[in-house]
């Protein structure tokens, strides 16, 4: 990417109305020196240029805030102080695809765009997208249409947090290529947001550089987000049988809560239950010993003398049974039923729902834009109460009335559903716990029914009594023993799958560790390039033999110092004030001239920091004017340097003057002025 040229227009109000002022600066491929007076607005015009991609954020501050007040308050007129009525700015760029971009943002307040939006002139088109707000990065957002145009990728990172990924954003991206002036010279990429990112400074390096390590640990760090999910899903795992456990009176023995085991402990997992002695009974020997005690009282019911007489009663009890257990079948076959249908619609409410909220972010995108409000992305929606099909309005151009008015029924929509979700999951609650009733109903009549034919062919209808409420109670504590045990094997079943997904994550993560050390030659070059420049630049404190960039910790591909008998320290706790802009320098040229993945160009604003030398000023701008890349650089007019007022002539002596563009503010001036005058002050 290539910046062109940079321009403002502001209309204030003087003492004869309002008049229009503003600047325009034209850039070349190549080194460009912004020069002038202290004072005169050579960092005004940076900052339209971080402003126009949307990166003030890099000097510190969002929005019209970064901005001079001079563009968006009060600027000086003739001595009189003038209020600004409204103001923008423009920055024309040569995107990496090869096409010219003329990017506008507005500055003070304008009834149609906000300073949220940034408007795209490709020549042809105007195409609006939007900063600063939920989805910059998506469809409608500029950053993703900044990082389409110049071939920049925006992969998923490592959180701060270690659970989850996050993109690596085009802030990230372009911290490359911008050192402001007050906080910029006090640490490499100071300025830059992290946003939750894990480590950004050595991701940024990593993606710049084009390692393999960028993507290697992409994976990781999905392999990580992967593997904190199954973990999650093994302790729900966990959490529930051990709550099963305990309502049907056992206790489940101890494993890894926290992660998947292998196969063979999965097998040996079991439930048991203490019995008089306090010993631990397990459950595949307590049914055994329950259906003993079973066997056994039918065995006494064998030998009991046999009745002549047939009770009435059993037989009357036999039948009300059956038409109790009829029932309950039938009951259980409705309840079944509609228990799916229940599943099938809070399915459709789900999906519903999803459906809403991704219109309404959709409407809220394109409400942040002023022009070009098109929404083809609307789903078909239904109404929740009669599932007629609704057809939201899709003009060609939605006005703002529409947008409002279809987000306003979007989210009637999208409350109703989440209602609808929230009384149709207690509803399946209901019917879990309904089913649940009917089949322990359903066993236990069975159970009954099994005992009053034994009872009716037994010798003695009163022993048999007594002994059929014995073997109830066995029967019934047997059948939720059996349940247990056949929901605990299927949750092994899970749990399998669980491990087997954990351990092929573990192994893959391992792998990728052993190939991270590929990218040693790209860091060998970018370090032995790094150490030349440095010492071309002058750098003196513990000389540059003692300094190298590493793959490792601590301080992992940042420059760091081996000092004897001490740890490794980082360039800037032992280097002078001078010598760490040195290290400064040399680090964002390095990464501009070998990075693959790299916005292409550098602004340094006032790169003669701490009394820097004039030999070590003259040979920056000597490599700036050879690098083949689009360099900016804002330097005072008059400065000093070694404790002398050195002119701007001075550091360009020896340089070719058609390796240099330079761009001067007419001394004693600044560089907003009335447009009635020219106000590209290009030489």
């Amino acid at each position: 990417m290539r910046i062109d040229s940079v321009s403002a227009k502001i209309i204030a109000r003087t003492e004869d109305g309002l008049k229009p002022f503003g600047f325009e600066y034209g850039f070349k491929p190549g080194l460009n020196i912004l020069t002038g007076d202290n004072s005169s607005g050579k960092s005004t015009i940076l900052s339209c240029i971080y402003y126009c991609l949307g990166m003030e954020q890099l000097m510190g501050s969002k929005g019209i805030n970064a901005l001079s007040p001079a563009l968006h308050q009060v600027l000086n007129f003739e001595g009189q102080p003038c209020n600004v009525y409204e103001s923008s700015c423009s920055l024309t760029i040569t995107a990496n695809n090869g096409k010219q971009y003329t990017l506008t943002r507005q500055i003070a307040p304008s009834s149609e765009v906000t300073v949220n939006e940034i408007i795209i002139l490709d020549g042809t088109k105007t195409t609006p997208k939007f900063v600063h707000s939920a989805r910059d990065h998506g469809d409608q957002g500029f950053y993703k249409w900044l990082a389409e145009v110049n071939d920049l990728k925006i992969f998923n990172v490592e959180s701060f947090n270690g659970e989850s990924t996050k993109p690596l954003y085009m802030q990230n991206v372009f911290s490359l290529a911008f050192i402001e002036q007050t906080k910029g010279w006090s640490d490499i990429f100071s300025m830059m947001p992290s946003f939750g990112i894990k480590d950004p400074k050595q991701k940024i390096v990593e993606y710049s550089l084009g390692l393999n390590s960028l993507e290697l640990n992409i994976e990781l760090d999905q392999i990580k987000a992967d593997k904190h999910q199954v973990k999650g899903e093994w302790k729900r795992i966990d959490n529930d049988l051990r709550y099963r456990s305990q309502a049907t009176q056992l206790y489940l023995s101890i494993f890894d809560k926290n992660k998947p085991i292998p196969d063979t402990r999965i097998e040996g997992i079991y439930a048991a239950e203490l019995n008089n002695e306090g010993s631990e009974v397990r459950t595949s020997q307590l049914a055994k010993n329950i259906q003993n005690k079973i066997d056994d009282s039918n065995k006494r019911i064998e030998l009991m003398d046999a009745s002549k007489d047939v009770s009435k009663n059993l037989i009357d009890m036999r039948e009300k049974i059956r038409e109790s257990l009829s029932t309950f079948v039938s009951e259980r076959n409705d309840a079944s039923g509609l228990y799916e249908e229940e599943k099938l619609k809070l399915a459709s409410f789900k999906s519903s729902l999803s459906s809403a909220i991704n219109d309404i972010q959709g409407f809220q995108d394109v409400k942040k834009l002023s022009i070009g409000r098109n929404w083809d992305g609307l789903s078909t929606s239904k109404c929740p109460v009669c599932e007629n099909s609704v057809e939201n309005k899709k003009d060609a151009e939605l006005s703002e009335e529409t947008i409002e008015k279809s987000i306003a029924f979007l989210k009637s929509q999208k409350s109703t559903y989440e209602r609808y979700i929230e009384a149709s999951e207690t509803v399946l609650e209901r019917y879990v716990s309904a089913l649940d009733y009917y089949d322990k109903s359903i066993a236990l009549k069975r159970m009954q029914l099994d005992s009053i034919h034994k009872d009716l062919n037994s010798p003695s209808s009163q022993s048999i009594r007594s002994e059929l409420e014995i073997q109830a109670e066995l029967k019934y504590r047997l059948n939720d023993i059996k349940q247990f045990n056949s929901y605990l094997e299927s949750m092994k079943g899970r749990m399998k799958k669980l491990s087997k997904q954990y351990f092929i994550l573990d192994g893959r993560e391992k792998e990728l560790r052993g190939l991270v050390s590929s990218d040693e030659e790209k860091i060998l070059a970018f370090k032995r390039s790094f150490i030349s420049l440095l010492s071309s630049f002058g750098y003196k404190s513990n000389g540059v033999r003692n300094i190298t960039v590493r793959d490792k910790s601590p301080h992992r591909l940042m420059p760091i110092v081996f000092i004897e008998g001490q740890e490794p320290q980082y360039i800037r706790y032992v280097s002078s004030a001078s010598d760490f802009v040195r290290s400064i320098w040399s680090y964002y040229l390095c990464l501009l001239e070998m990075g693959s993945l790299h916005p292409g160009f550098l602004v340094m604003d006032e790169p003669g920091q701490h009394q820097m030398r004039v030999d070590s000023m003259k040979k920056l701008l000597s490599h700036s004017s050879k690098l083949g890349k689009q360099v900016i650089l804002a330097i005072s007019q008059d400065r000093d340097y070694d404790k002398k007022d050195v002119n701007i002539s001075t550091l360009i002596e020896g340089i070719d003057s058609n390796m240099i563009h330079m761009l001067h503010i007419e001394d004693k001036t600044y560089c907003i002025s009335p447009t009635e005058t020219p106000t590209n002050n290009a030489e």
